[in-house]
């Protein structure tokens, strides 16, 4: 289980693959809006996710399915996310 730290920087990972994840969508035919469609939510709430602001499980199972790579989500339900994050030794910025 995560602690708030680590979930925030799951987010602020994401954040910084958002560009790469909409690269991703782009080739797949999709994007932010027609995930919105398909699960019955506001564009804003699928783009809180991609900002990192938010974890929505519907969304980041949403963005998987898309074939967005594990990697990119950050997803804090994952066991690799886990594997992304820096270890103490290299530092959190806190």
């Amino acid at each position: 289980m995560m602690n708030l730290e680590q979930r925030q920087l799951c987010g602020v990972r994401r954040a910084r693959m958002r560009f790469r994840i909409r690269e991703v969508l782009d080739r797949n035919n999709t994007n932010a809006k027609r995930i919105a469609e398909a699960l019955g939510i506001s564009h804003q709430a699928v783009l809180k996710v991609l900002q990192g602001n938010s974890h929505s499980i519907r969304v980041l199972d949403a963005l998987r399915a898309a074939g967005v790579p594990e990697r990119y989500l950050f997803d804090p339900r994952s066991e690799h996310a886990m594997d992304l994050l820096p270890t103490q030794e290299e530092g959190t910025g806190t």
